[in-house]
Parts: structure tokens; sequence; C-alpha cells
């Protein structure tokens, strides 16, 4: 659900050097650098309350929210993440059809939306607007990228493809704490997994494009 929140601070050490210096420290140093950035990443996020203002840009912002409300979903606040300066976060949610939804605007990642659906097994299954990650996915928890596309075109893709499993209802009340716990988990099973070599490069590549 919030993989990309702790990979927003990954790879400091070589993100700033030249796209060819960068794959070579990182494929020499890839199990170092890996640690490193997990260390840096909190173990845990608290969101707090704030209002539009904290868009950087309010417009692209606002006409994805407006997208969503138009589809029936629930406006469930803007916040900023203590421990991610810069970060702004917008929830919001839909009961008929078990959806969050989280509208994300950083100032180098720009401006990007997960759709999610939690399971009432543990699982979760999140379609986004970020571009895929080069980490392996956590099992139990797949994540569909679908860069640059609209709210409709997603939220379409997620009832017509999710698993038919039962779900957990999303509701205004839950959001922030859902998406704080969705955070520690993600975070803990990264930690517990590490990051390889590989995963290292193949983000170092990613930059380097």
């Amino acid at each position: 659900m919030n993989s990309i929140l702790f990979w927003l601070g990954a790879l400091v050490v070589v993100s700033v050097l030249a796209p060819v210096l960068r794959i070579v420290i990182a494929a020499v140093g890839g199990k170092q650098i890996g640690a490193a950035a997990l260390a840096h990443q909190p173990d845990r996020i608290h969101l707090q309350r704030t209002g539009p203002q904290a868009w950087r840009n309010a417009g692209a912002a606002t006409k994805l929210s407006d997208a969503f409300l138009s589809r029936g979903f629930e406006d469930a606040g803007i916040h900023s993440v203590a421990e991610m300066p810069g970060l702004v976060i917008q929830l919001l949610t839909h009961y008929g059809d078990s959806f969050y939804a989280a509208i994300y605007q950083h100032p180098k990642a720009g401006t990007w939306y997960d759709v999610i659906s939690l399971y009432a097994d543990g699982t979760s299954v999140t379609y986004t607007t970020a571009r895929p990650a080069a980490l392996k996915q956590r099992p139990g928890h797949p994540t569909v990228n679908l860069p640059g596309a609209e709210p409709a075109r997603v939220l379409d893709k997620a009832l017509a493809q999710r698993p038919r499993r039962p779900l957990k209802q999303a509701t205004v009340a839950l959001a922030v704490d859902v998406f704080e716990n969705a955070y520690a988990d993600s975070i803990a099973y990264r930690k517990q997994a590490g990051i390889s070599t590989g995963e290292v490069v193949g983000t170092a590549m990613r930059k380097a494009a």
C-alpha cells in the first residue's frame, strides 16, 4: 500500500551522482546501500491534518480529488506526514466498493495516487499511478502500476480485476489509522527482508533512465 513512501528517501547516497557512476556504486556496494537506505526510513509515520494550502500544485490535486468524489468517494482529509517533510496526502474512502484512495504530492516525486482494497484475510491489492519500483513486491500485497492513468480508468480496472475475496469496508473514521498501520506493516516487512544488490542496481538504473 505504501511502498513508495519509504522509497522516496532511499538511495540518497547515489541519487546525486552521474548516472553511470551511480550504477557502478550500486553494483559494488548494493547491500550496504540498501541497508543504509532502510535504516533511515521511520518504523511508523504520523499523519497530521492540514488543508488545501499544503498542496504545492493545488490544481493537480483538486482535479484528482474531484474525480474521486464524482465516483462516490468521501473525503477523509488532507494530511502532512511528520516524518517526511514535503509529503502531502489526501485520503478518500468508498464504503460501497470498499476502496481507500490516497492522493500524494512530493516536491521531487510530483503527484500520483493509489487505489487500495484491503481484504479480511489481511492481504491487499493496490492500483497506483506511480512508476514501477525496482523492489520485489511483498507477498500478499501486489501493486499494479498504471502511470498517467485517469482515476476512472484505475477504478474500473480495480473493480474488474481485484481478487474476489471478502473485503474490509473502507470508512472515513478508520482511514488515518489504516494508512499509518499499513505503512508500519510494509516497512517492517521490508526491513526484515532487506534490499538486495539487484534491487539497488535496478533503482539506480531507473534513476539513470
